[in-house]
């Protein structure tokens, strides 16, 4: 029988650990020093004794899983899906200021998925873990109605440079490491509905047509292929005064910000203001925009609510010393600051200030 025609019950658990073992022998990161087992073992050793982690350091763990019915749209390849179940548990090692160094991916899956497109999710799983350079150190394998990928990652952060979602003060700026609303605006543009929508629309906006298609195809690439900002990450630990990763939407990350303080500091009167005007300036904002309003989308709704961007949104004071010459490493966007407000709000282009939703962005004004 050949591979194209096996299905993952006719080789077994074993067999399946056997191969994803053998595959990953072809990577550069499974020659890693520290590393003490192999993918089959029960569990992964890390040696540190003969690395940079010290006493300086803390070991950072982090993990997501992954629901095809949840997290994986139907156009998302094989290949896409296990992309992301490393990427969602890297973005998380990032955020902390972390530098990865293991990852454990369970997966569970149909017993009629056939074998290659089983290869195909390795495949995505490997490349990934290869782009961000963090050895695949183990997991396990089990069956399920639809796959299931569950990721552990780990990682090491020195404690001066260790990132949480409190620490920052009146007056620090709030800023994300890229555009906001793309990914969202991607998941909108697959809908098959809305393929036809575009395609008629888009020729009523002929000066900005050129535009208006790359949008369209740098969001698609961001719902389908996400990426973290480890680099990034890895530069704003020196700086920033705290740091998360956008999943769940703007909003709901800035309420994540502002709840762990208060968790902090229950005295805290600290608050965070953000401004439509500055959100509204970053670079590819008008043809988002344009395209929302084909879709009949508020662009701020995609913006604050729906999330999976995978950028950092991070506060920092920007008076201390050497910070020009820190943050050329990392592109960024200024959208806030916190503030002794004591709440989460947000500044429209009319002045008007109104406290955000943790739901989302609920009292939108008009955007031309």
């Amino acid at each position: 029988m050949k591979n194209r025609d096996l299905k993952v019950s006719d080789l077994g658990e074993k067999k399946l650990i056997e191969r994803i073992a053998k595959k990953s022998k072809n990577f550069d990161f499974n020659h890693k020093k520290g590393l003490n087992s192999y993918i089959g073992d029960d569990a992964a050793l890390i040696d540190f004794s003969n690395t940079s982690i010290n006493e300086k350091y803390y070991l950072v763990a982090t993990s997501d899983l992954l629901i095809q019915k949840h997290h994986f749209p139907i156009q998302m390849s094989y290949f896409q899906m296990g992309w992301k179940s490393v990427t969602v548990n890297v973005s998380d090692i990032a955020a902390m200021g972390a530098i990865p160094t293991g990852i454990l991916i369970s997966l569970a899956i149909p017993q009629n998925l056939s074998l290659k497109s089983f290869d195909e999710i390795i495949n995505g799983i490997l490349e990934a873990c290869n782009y961000y350079k963090i050895p695949l150190i183990g997991g396990d394998t089990n069956q399920a109605d639809q796959i299931i990928i569950s990721g552990t990652a780990l990682g090491k952060v020195e404690h001066k440079n260790s990132k949480m979602k409190y620490g920052f003060k009146n007056g620090d700026k709030i800023a994300v490491t890229g555009q906001l609303g793309l990914a969202a605006l991607g998941f909108e543009i697959l809908k098959e509905k809305n393929q036809e929508i575009i395609k008629m629309l888009t020729e009523k906006h002929l000066e900005n047509k050129e535009n208006i298609s790359n949008i369209i195809n740098l969001s698609i690439e961001k719902a389908l292929n996400p990426s973290a900002k480890l680099n990034e990450g890895i530069n704003l630990s020196e700086i920033a005064s705290s740091s998360t990763d956008i999943t769940d939407g703007l909003a709901s990350e800035l309420y994540e910000l502002f709840d762990a303080d208060k968790s902090f500091n229950k005295n805290s009167n600290l608050g965070i203001r953000v401004y439509e005007d500055k959100i509204s300036k970053e670079p590819l904002f008008k043809e988002m925009n344009i395209l929302s309003k084909i879709l009949n989308k508020d662009i701020f709704e995609l913006i604050f609510h729906i999330g999976e961007d995978f950028e950092l949104l991070f506060t920092f004071n920007d008076k201390i010393e050497d910070i020009d010459k820190l943050l050329k490493k990392v592109n960024f966007f200024i959208i806030g600051e916190i503030n002794n407000s004591n709440r989460v709000e947000i500044e429209y282009s009319n002045g008007k200030v109104e406290k955000l939703s943790s739901k989302g962005y609920e009292h939108f004004s008009n955007v031309s």
